[in-house]
């Protein structure tokens, strides 16, 4: 089995603030419910973790080190990750469709990379 990263990207980045504790238990419960599943099928190698907002951008130009904390690429924003096994990318991707997050981001993208092994 590989190991794959699923990045969840292109969420709301004020879904806490604007979310009810009633939704945000409903919500929670379907996660800890598709990790329940992934764990009984033995796909799943860290359920993760949501993503805060903020953050800063390093980059490293001739030497010198560039923060970027004002975050303008809100579109490209990351809301969190999980790390799942699989046999292949495209059963990878199969296991990645049923994440919730999809389901209340219809117009997020959950990235599946395979993991380096060494």
């Amino acid at each position: 089995m590989t190991d794959f990263l699923l990045v969840y990207q292109g969420g709301d980045p004020n879904w806490a603030e604007n979310t009810t504790p009633e939704q945000m238990q409903g919500v929670m419960e379907q996660w800890g419910a598709w990790f329940k599943q992934l764990e009984a099928t033995g796909n799943l190698r860290n359920p993760g973790a949501a993503l805060d907002s903020g953050g800063a951008v390093i980059t490293k130009n001739n030497g010198r080190f560039k923060t970027d904390q004002s975050l303008p690429e809100v579109k490209e924003l990351i809301g969190g990750f999980t790390v799942i096994a699989a046999e292949s990318l495209s059963e990878a991707t199969e296991v990645a469709k049923g994440t919730p997050f999809l389901e209340h981001n219809p117009e997020g993208k959950v990235l599946v990379r395979p993991v380096m092994q060494h």
